[in-house]
């Protein structure tokens, strides 16, 4: 979360630039306001709610002992910390004054609490997202908006182009309408429960068996001899397979530890990078000549895509299911994989072969002349654009801001 910050010179407009998700998320929306604001810009981050598994226990401690706490409850208590804070910083920047008419706030589909705290504080709410929305909202949706508010609806259908209608509900606004959002409104903000007051914008808990995973890409690595690179982003279970799996070949020479953070597997065709490794891993893909992503998110979309390489994409939640049909649709990867075709729910040794030939088969597509020609073609063309540079004329000619 970023913001031009002079509060002592409130005859000049502050710009807030909110956004949550992952780098590949919150980097178009940080460098928008990079290159609008320049040097006067002011970072406060905001810790984003956690994707949580229901696979993971979460426990706190009472006067008799453990007591588990149940997945709703428990994502209920991240999200209401995590709206504390956003509106907790908000209101230092626009709570000290008067708004001005150049006051604004600028949100991607991830940071839909800037929407209501922009009506909060009587500031403009500016969306920007460099795809569409990955989500629909739910098939009764319209039905039960139209039965419960008929006359928004009926405005909201037929507002001219330059105002937020229906569409904008119900390709991305339509979350706000739900009783969570609602609630927060009513309750915290003192504002309605309807976003119209006003009329004027991977976790890896999935992953059971972290060995039989690994076995995975053993049986790959015996079936077709590619290497592989794994970034294990700090998941414990899966750093201590990892680290049994060197154990229980200590004496053997086909695991080495490299250095603190990285372990070689399996005859040095696994590369390991446990914990928070920084890499680069656009570099890493022209080693081997494909980017095989499990849980693809847009920041390693973004850098396969520049660097030219073919794409694995194996889809797990939110967005990912957005990347992995387009990346598949743009020809720079095969249809994506299934979560069971990745990640066995046994582990044996005939899920694991089942697994690993599905995976093989995957790796052999993504690097036929075929996908690695669409793959150089589209790198090329995505060189030519600037879309920050873009995306901040389109900015500044709807604030009328000059050049």
């Amino acid at each position: 979360m970023e913001a031009e910050m002079e509060m002592e010179e409130r005859s000049k407009p502050i710009a807030i630039f909110m956004a949550f998700g992952t780098k590949g998320d919150v980097y178009p929306i940080a460098n928008l306001g990079h290159h609008l604001a320049g040097k006067h810009v002011a970072y406060h981050p905001v810790l984003s709610p956690p994707v949580l598994s229901t696979d993971q226990n979460h426990e706190t401690t009472t006067g008799s002992g453990l007591l588990e706490l149940s997945f709703s409850l428990q994502k209920r208590m991240v999200t209401k910390e995590h709206r504390r804070e956003c509106y907790s910083l908000v209101q230092r920047i626009f709570g000290c004054g008067q708004s001005l008419d150049g006051d604004f706030i600028v949100i991607n589909f991830f940071a839909l609490e800037g929407w209501s705290l922009a009506e909060t504080f009587r500031v403009r709410c500016i969306v920007a997202a460099p795809y569409v929305v990955p989500y629909s909202a739910p098939s009764s949706f319209e039905r039960h908006f139209k039965k419960e508010l008929p006359l928004l609806y009926r405005y909201l259908q037929e507002a001219t182009t330059n105002k937020v209608g229906w569409k904008d509900v119900i390709h991305w606004m339509w979350p706000l309408f739900t009783d969570s959002w609602g609630s927060w409104r009513c309750d915290d903000l003192n504002l309605s429960p309807c976003p119209f007051t006003i009329l004027s914008f991977v976790n890896m808990g999935f992953l059971k068996y972290p060995q039989a995973f690994l076995h995975v890409l053993q049986t790959v690595i015996e079936i077709t001899s590619y290497r592989f690179i794994l970034f294990t982003a700090g998941f414990e279970a899966l750093d201590a397979a990892v680290r049994m799996i060197v154990a229980e070949a200590s004496s053997c020479s086909s695991q080495t530890q490299l250095s603190e953070d990285c372990i070689s597997l399996f005859s040095s065709q696994l590369f390991c990078f446990t914990g928070y490794f920084r890499a680069i891993q656009v570099a890493v893909s022209k080693m081997f000549g494909c980017n095989s992503s499990w849980g693809q998110i847009s920041g390693t979309t973004a850098a396969a895509l520049h660097a030219g390489i073919p794409q694995v994409v194996c889809p797990f939640m939110l967005d990912q299911f957005y990347w992995a049909e387009r990346m598949f649709w743009l020809g720079v990867a095969p249809e994506p994989l299934k979560r069971d075709q990745l990640l066995p729910d046994k582990n044996d040794d005939m899920s694991i072969r089942e697994a690993a030939n599905v995976l093989s088969r995957a790796i052999n597509d993504a690097l036929s002349p075929k996908v690695k020609a669409c793959a150089i073609e589209l790198a090329e063309r995505i060189s030519l654009e600037n879309g920050v540079l873009e995306a901040v004329k389109t900015l500044k000619e709807e604030l009328g801001c000059p050049d």
